[in-house]
């Protein structure tokens, strides 16, 4: 996981359709920039213009022993996940967190929404295979804080094993991207 801890690569990222972009290219793992272009349903060219732009921060990277012929460009994520470095002092840094943080909260309600609108249309044997769930929770500081890392700890072997499937190229064939997400957050009493 990548630790961001400059505002530019967040800014970079402010941008929705970037962020979709980079949101999708995570997911579905080396893809062609045709492909991205048709899931985004926009144009090779802009989508191009878009990938540079997360280039130029690490964010994506050509995978050039993929492509078929000079004409055929590949990307990937650069990253297994990215994670925001708190503590951003700067009135305009905090104001770049708090767009980024905008969009990714967006992207993660829209996508449980499509989800909800669309898993009847599923194999059957996945149509009811996703979960959720909400507690209220009376912690002090510290214990969220702890309650943060076992569940990560629970979601690192996870982790791994979808990284060595997307590394190798190698899964059962009945595996699908699972999007997880959850939030803990302090609320007035």
């Amino acid at each position: 996981m990548r630790q961001i801890d400059d505002p530019d690569v967040l800014r970079v990222l402010t941008s929705r359709f970037r962020w979709k972009l980079f949101s999708l290219l995570y997911r579905i793992g080396p893809v062609t920039v045709s492909e991205l272009a048709r899931r985004m349903d926009a144009d090779p060219g802009q989508v191009s213009y878009h990938l540079r732009q997360l280039q130029k921060h690490d964010l994506i990277e050509d995978v050039p022993e993929l492509a078929r012929d000079s004409r055929e460009r590949w990307v990937r994520s650069a990253m297994g996940g990215l994670a925001v470095v708190k503590g951003f002092e700067a009135p305009q840094d905090r104001a770049v967190v708090q767009a980024w943080t905008s969009q990714w909260v967006i992207d993660q309600f829209e996508r449980l929404r499509d989800f909800e609108r669309t898993h009847m249309t599923l194999p059957e044997d996945w149509q009811n295979a996703g979960f959720g769930s909400s507690r209220q929770l009376r912690l002090t500081k510290d214990e969220l804080a702890q309650l943060g890392d076992q569940l990560n700890a629970v979601l690192q072997p996870w982790r791994e094993l979808t990284k060595s499937r997307v590394e190798s190229s190698e899964a059962p064939p009945d595996t699908r991207p699972i999007f997880l997400f959850y939030h803990a957050f302090p609320e007035e009493p």
